[in-house]
């Protein structure tokens, strides 16, 4: 799934360049670190932690794109695919639930 996912953030980094270019560069070093926080029994976790900052967006995609050029997310972002919802972490949560309809991704640091 982590391939799918890099394969469609190489997709939208060709696609949208000058949006990404005032930022960070679109590489796939950038993203090869993105992964979904999962519990002991594969579940998605998501962070409970308050967000610094939140933006919509329509998938997945679009939120690990919204991290990557946001000062507001060095740590990760929570996609709430049931309100196309992105919260942006500027530091590490501390606290993670399995909640239905929300992953967190965490990025490199």
């Amino acid at each position: 799934m982590l391939i799918a996912y890099l394969n469609l953030f190489a997709g939208v980094c060709s696609v949208l360049p000058l949006a990404l270019q005032a930022s960070t560069p679109c590489t796939r070093s950038n993203v090869s670190e993105a992964v979904t926080q999962r519990a002991g029994d594969g579940s998605a976790l998501c962070a409970t932690s308050a967000p610094a900052e939140t933006v919509a967006a329509e998938a997945k995609i679009h939120c690990v794109v919204a991290c990557l050029r946001s000062p507001s997310c060095s740590h990760g972002v929570n996609y709430r695919s049931d309100a196309e919802l992105c919260e942006l972490y500027s530091r590490r949560p501390t606290h993670y639930e399995v909640k239905p309809n929300c992953d967190y991704i965490r990025v490199p640091v």
